[in-house]
């Protein structure tokens, strides 16, 4: 019987996607959207519908009578938008309403459809978005194969026989095969999703001609580290796209390889730390590392690398290549003195009980510089709850919040009950800080453990307050005309600017927050407080330390934008949770995809992007 509903399944997929490639019901449609048609005054109705639907997706409550409007406007980019407000507020009563838009006449309302259902997880849409990627346009089948992707499980056989499952050559008699290279991409990436991961299925598109089709299939055997695709990813070792080159190199970690591809992995990473893109070298400097002592060659080139992220990532490694060599580790920090640097090499000798720095450290607690105190203090903190608690007591009086707000976390941490009284005398002492994170940290300290577990969770108070209407109007007129100037963001840095194009179109009230933010002079003078080398560089908090925001919160605004090298995202952490903190990615990052808002890309400055290293300066944030 089981059999039998499997073969049922294959057939059915098979028939869905077999419908023609030449015209299905969007021909005709052009295949990237309307330019604009000059900037006309809006007249008043369409203003206020606009206006409607930018307050219905703030608040996060639907308006059906709204949506049902707006459905048979007669603005395709305005039915365009409100399908994607379906998705993103998943209105399930009206999922109907968005599977029957993929066979729009307009692709930028198909396209917007298959991504809303994606966004929405709406597994009654399986047979809806096969279709479409069988016939539909290039970019409203993309998108079907990324919310194929969203959807996961019940997707599983469509995408599969998609990529050819059970043929010969699937690049050549597979569905996928005769599609657009980004809809192949996109089939290929979906896979990710699946658990366990359809393998076999990508591991033949690593030959495809197109480099945006081998880079999926990397990306999908890389991010997972997948044994069964390893041997496959070395014969593309040395393919003339970067980012290919990247996730091959992610790939080949110890655990992965195993014993029957160590050599060929470790010749292929012994040529990527040499790779002249640094993003390659940063990543085969984290997968050597995990072959231990033997990668020292390896971990020393990334050491001296000209480029500060790859010795992040080789100096990320030393407690298991150096062990408790000190000459090694004193060479090491004697070569470097990036604070970056220096501080990984602290954590890794406090993980040995290495004493080797601590006079350097001495010097460190009383730097002027916050950021070297705060290293002093991570180091003093060391492993045991005594090194915890004295090292609170040293700093927990220090006239910079931060290091306060990080003396009482280490005392979080104290579990031993002998030392609970002094943990409750530094939390009194604190209590009364004039800065409201350390005043909180203490008096969540105050309150006794086993009652905090026993505490009944609070409701979270309804914060989604709708603004007034004509606010709403203002950010619709300003960004919201199709054609309308977009605004410019210029990042000024100690090594020079970075200037990005931001989305106010697809993201205005994050747009509007972070242009008013920049305009009032909140951005400045900061660090980048996150940077997880060829992943985000990180900023946006005036506190400097990741604790701190704007005092609201800002609504995911979900677009068909993707996480590319250079995009500009809300860092958030959770759902709904977006201030002041923004993201630069240094690669693309498709697993984010849908779950973040991306709303603006980088222009120019990419390298001014790739130089920055955790805790380098954030000048100020201008708006052209």
């Amino acid at each position: 019987m089981l059999a039998d509903r499997a073969l049922h399944r294959r057939l059915l997929a098979t028939a869905l996607l077999g419908v023609s490639l030449t015209g299905g019901g969007c021909a005709g449609a052009n295949a990237s959207g309307r330019s604009g048609s000059g900037l006309a005054p809006m007249p008043a109705t369409d203003l206020r519908h606009d206006a409607r639907l930018l307050a219905m997706l703030d608040v996060r409550r639907a308006d059906t009578l709204l949506v049902d409007t707006l459905l048979v406007d007669a603005d395709p980019d305005r039915r365009a938008r409100t399908a994607l407000a379906i998705g993103q507020l998943r209105i399930r009563a009206r999922f109907p309403q968005l599977r029957r838009l993929l066979t729009d006449g307009d692709t930028l309302i198909a396209a917007n459809a298959a991504y809303a259902l994606g966004v929405a997880k709406d597994t009654q849409a399986v047979a809806a978005l096969a279709r479409a990627i069988g016939g539909a346009p290039d970019p409203v089948a993309r998108e079907a194969a990324w919310a194929l992707g969203e959807i996961g499980e019940p997707a599983r056989t469509v995408l599969s026989v998609a990529l050819g499952d059970g043929l010969t050559a699937p690049l050549r008699g597979s569905s996928a095969s005769v599609r657009n290279p980004s809809v192949r991409a996109a089939l290929v990436l979906a896979t990710v999703k699946l658990r366990p991961a359809p393998i076999a299925l990508v591991v033949p598109w690593l030959a495809d001609t197109s480099a945006q089709v081998v880079r999926a299939a990397t990306y999908v055997i890389g991010r997972l580290r997948a044994p069964a695709g390893v041997r496959a990813l070395l014969t593309v070792r040395a393919h003339a796209d970067e980012e290919v080159r990247q996730y091959v190199a992610r790939a080949l970690t110890r655990t992965t390889v195993g014993d029957s591809l160590a050599a060929l992995a470790r010749d292929a990473l012994n040529a990527f730390v040499r790779d002249p893109d640094w993003r390659v070298r940063a990543n085969a400097a984290g997968s050597v590392s995990t072959f231990g002592v033997s990668a020292l060659d390896e971990i020393q080139i990334g050491l001296a690398d000209t480029v500060a992220n790859v010795r992040v990532v080789a100096t990320d490694s030393l407690s298991v290549v150096f062990g408790r060599d000190a000459d090694r580790w004193r060479r090491a920090w004697e070569r470097d003195t990036l604070l970056a640097v220096r501080r990984l090499m602290l954590t890794h000798a406090r993980r040995l009980a290495l004493p080797i720095f601590d006079v350097e450290v001495s010097t460190w607690e009383r730097h002027p510089d916050w950021r070297y105190r705060i290293a002093a203090l991570e180091h003093r903190a060391r492993a045991t709850d005594a090194d915890g608690i004295r090292a609170a007591e040293t700093f927990i009086g220090d006239t910079d919040p931060r290091i306060r707000t990080a003396a009482l976390q280490r005392l979080a941490s104290v579990t031993a009950d002998s030392l609970l009284a002094r943990v409750r005398q530094l939390a009194v002492r604190a209590s009364a800080d004039r800065d409201s994170i350390v005043r909180s940290l203490a008096q969540r300290l105050l309150v006794p453990r086993d009652a905090a577990v026993r505490a009944p969770r609070r409701a979270t108070p309804d914060s989604l307050v709708a603004r007034p209407l004509v606010e709403y109007e203002r950010l619709v007129r300003q960004w919201g005309a199709v054609g309308s100037r977009q605004p410019v963001a210029v990042i000024e840095t100690d090594y020079g600017v970075v200037t990005l194009q931001l989305y106010g179109r697809e993201a205005p009230l994050v747009v509007e927050a972070f242009v008013r933010l920049a305009n009032e002079g909140f951005y400045r003078n900061t660090v980048f407080h996150r940077v997880v080398p060829n992943f985000v560089v990180q900023d946006g908090d005036p506190r400097g330390d990741g604790t701190g925001g704007p005092g609201f919160s800002l609504r995911e605004s979900f677009s068909r934008r993707r996480h590319e090298r250079g995009c500009l995202g809300l860092a958030t952490s959770g759902p709904d949770t977006g201030g002041s903190q923004y993201y630069l990615c240094h690669s693309s990052q498709p697993h984010l995809d849908g779950a973040y808002t991306v709303f603006g890309t980088v222009l120019s400055g990419f390298d001014v992007m790739d130089r920055i290293v955790q805790g380098d300066r954030m000048l100020r944030i201008r708006i052209q």
